[in-house]
């Protein structure tokens, strides 16, 4: 599974945007705090393996808005704590010469843009963003999205699109393949979730309150330097995820959000590639194992 999945995280907020047109507001959000104008996100996650601490601040700010175009400008911070062992590396590889083992801070800097409009009497929503990857105390990358998501269905209760999705990569191929959301409210209580593959089943007791069953795609990637003969004089660590589990949130202010989660971590792939992530190196095995994950979330 390549490294692109990453982007699913981003197309989260761009499809749960959508069934917030749909709806009443609630006190808990449902939807990942869709397109709000402004997000401020500060989450710690750890798990017994060697991607252990992870560190995330995120912050947008919607600096543009009408009645059918947003802007809006990204900022994304990590803290990636890594510490392989030599068996886990091919035989000539050494993490610690590679300069592997160690805490990992990278980032991006980016803006994305949303159109809303009607096709056919249906609501359309086109996407589209671009970012600069910093890590290794420099800049590695340039990539980005455009998607556009035709809603077949959209009422109050049930949300269900469909769409091409294009990866933008300064130094890679083009891919482009199809995504989905479906969003089916029961009741006032209770709803189903499905967005690019990841599900979630949410209950909500109370209007401050929300646990939702199901599972995520999850995305930890750093950049490095290995001064190694047989590979690049820059590479990426990228390790791809799927995590079912539980996860409470709770409105603990206006405006103001906390969230724990648990679960098991389920490898998708762990490799060792050139910065564009088109050609791998080598694979690092990464065993199951439980995680937690604790955030706050300030969304106006």
């Amino acid at each position: 599974m390549r490294s692109y999945l990453f982007y699913f995280l981003v197309i989260l907020t761009f499809m749960s945007s959508i069934h917030c047109v749909a709806q009443e507001p609630q006190d808990v959000p449902t939807d990942n705090y869709g397109m709000v104008k402004t997000n401020i996100r500060v989450a710690y996650d750890y798990t017994h393996a060697s991607i252990s601490d992870h560190f995330n601040a995120r912050v947008s700010y919607e600096f543009l808005k009408n009645q059918k175009f947003t802007l809006t400008a990204n900022i994304n911070y990590n803290s990636l704590q890594a510490d392989f062992s030599n068996d886990e590396l091919p035989t000539g590889y050494d993490p610690q010469q590679m300069n592997m083992n160690k805490t990992h801070l990278y980032g991006q800097i980016g803006v994305s843009a949303s159109f809303r409009s009607n096709i056919f009497g249906r609501p359309f929503m086109a996407f589209g963003t671009l970012s600069a990857d910093m890590g290794d105390r420099r800049f590695q990358r340039v990539s980005g999205i455009a998607m556009g998501m035709f809603m077949l269905r959209a009422n109050r209760d049930t949300q269900f699109g469909i769409g091409p999705l294009v990866l933008i990569n300064s130094t890679s191929k083009v891919p482009a393949f199809i995504v989905f959301m479906y969003r089916h409210r029961f009741n006032d209580n209770l709803a189903v979730n499905l967005y690019g593959g990841m599900f979630g089943l949410d209950y909500t007791p109370t209007k401050s309150d929300l646990i939702t069953i199901g599972g995520d795609i999850d995305v930890r990637s750093f950049y490095f330097r290995p001064n190694h003969i047989d590979l690049p004089e820059r590479c990426r660590y990228t390790n791809t995820n799927f995590r079912p589990g539980v996860k409470y949130k709770r409105r603990l202010a206006t405006n103001f959000y906390g969230e724990i989660q648990g679960g098991v971590i389920l490898k998708m792939s762990s490799r060792v590639t050139g910065i564009s992530g088109t050609k791998r190196y080598f694979d690092v095995p990464m065993p199951a194992r439980p995680f937690i994950q604790v955030a706050f979330n300030y969304a106006l």
